[in-house]
């Protein structure tokens, strides 16, 4: 019943624990399938993904993700006689980007993992149906499914990953409450992903040393350097930008093994920007367009840039429910410096190129802050 282009090929695949079996697509065969199929993922050249270099992340015969984090879960002591897996893969990270934004990237940051949890887990896509049904338990219970299918640094990353949850969940807050009692048993470090608690100035500047977040249950506190901290801001000052003026902030944190229950020192944090209804954007000009696209009952999917530099060309949001036309690009322009304006070039000339000139939309935003004036979607077919 899949509408989708290739040989769309699955295979069975057995659950352990039971006398139970599933279905999953062969590995790099996502594209192939429709939009709307569970067994889709996208062109990994049509996001930040195809900045990766080979291994870094790999699709298993079983349907996994097998990834290489920058950092890794576990810290080899010496007794181990082997180096450390984070200074092996900071090493790996020294490589230089390509001049076209070419597959050269060697490991994967916090902040290209929190991408893949949002593209995998599909939070990253919107159609009418969803609205209204997106909150921090579903966050919570989606995160985890997509992290059960992750391996990283010969661990499933749902055991050491913690996400935020209402205090109504028991059963998410225990589950929180059982990772961290065994990072503390085993030494692992945990990756906790929370959405910030709203903006003030007291936690903007981090005066209590504490990441601020929301849905807190079973969640050790994340005590963070001041110098992390000033860095943090340094690195996303976009997004704490878009905090400032209301917008919802989901940070991902990779902690030391936790000191105690309640405790637990960060080692570094990244930082995105979301809509209401979770969806990923990069500023407040992405976020009318998003909230445009919703108010409208459009279907769309956001690409997310993970790790890529600037060179690697995809838009702000693709269309997805224009028919035959599986992906439909529409670029925001939210600048006017001189090297945006030469990025804007390449990206406009690209667009043309690929798609003809009104195959894809574009909104110059600094001629037009408050969006008064918003070209019209093409219609949905």
């Amino acid at each position: 019943m899949c509408a989708g282009s290739g040989n769309r090929r699955l295979a069975i695949r057995y659950l352990s624990g039971g006398d139970k079996f599933t279905l999953s697509k062969y590995p790099h065969t996502g594209p192939e399938h429709s939009l709307r199929c569970v067994f889709y993922s996208q062109d990994h050249k049509k996001s930040g993904l195809g900045a990766y270099s080979v291994g870094v992340v790999e699709e298993t015969s079983d349907g996994d993700l097998k990834i290489r984090l920058k950092m890794g879960l576990r810290k080899k002591g010496p007794a181990d006689g082997e180096q450390d897996e984070e200074a092996t893969n900071l090493n790996e990270t020294k490589i230089s980007a390509s001049p076209n934004g070419g597959r050269s990237k060697t490991a994967m940051t916090l902040l290209g993992l929190l991408h893949l949890l949002w593209s995998e887990s599909r939070l990253n896509t919107w159609a009418p149906t969803m609205s209204g049904k997106r909150n921090l338990g579903v966050i919570h219970h989606v995160l985890n499914d997509t992290a059960a299918k992750v391996l990283t640094s010969r661990l499933r990353l749902a055991e050491a990953l913690v996400v935020a949850t209402s205090s109504a969940n028991a059963n998410n807050e225990k589950a929180n409450d059982t990772k961290v009692t065994n990072a503390i048993k085993h030494g692992r470090r945990l990756v906790v992903v929370a959405p910030l608690a709203a903006w003030t100035s007291e936690r903007e500047n981090c005066v209590t040393n504490s990441l601020s977040i929301r849905g807190f249950n079973g969640v050790p506190k994340l005590i963070v350097d001041p110098e992390l901290w000033a860095d943090v801001k340094k690195r996303f000052y976009m997004v704490i930008s878009g905090w400032r003026t209301g917008l919802q902030v989901v940070a991902i944190a990779q902690t030391d093994t936790p000191s105690s229950q309640s405790v637990a020192h960060v080692l570094d944090i990244a930082l995105m920007l979301v809509s209401k209804e979770w969806v990923p954007v990069e500023s407040g000009y992405e976020a009318k367009i998003e909230a445009k696209l919703r108010d409208e009952s459009r279907k769309f999917l956001k690409p997310l840039r993970f790790d890529s530099t600037e060179e690697l060309v995809f838009p702000d949001f693709w269309l997805t429910d224009l028919g035959t036309q599986q992906e439909f690009p529409m670029e925001v322009f939210g600048r006017s410096n001189p090297e945006y304006l030469a990025r804007k070039q390449v990206k406009t000339d690209h667009y043309t190129n690929e798609y003809g000139p009104s195959g894809w939309w574009w909104w110059n935003a600094v001629a037009d802050p408050d969006g008064q004036n918003i070209p019209a979607f093409p219609p949905a077919i």
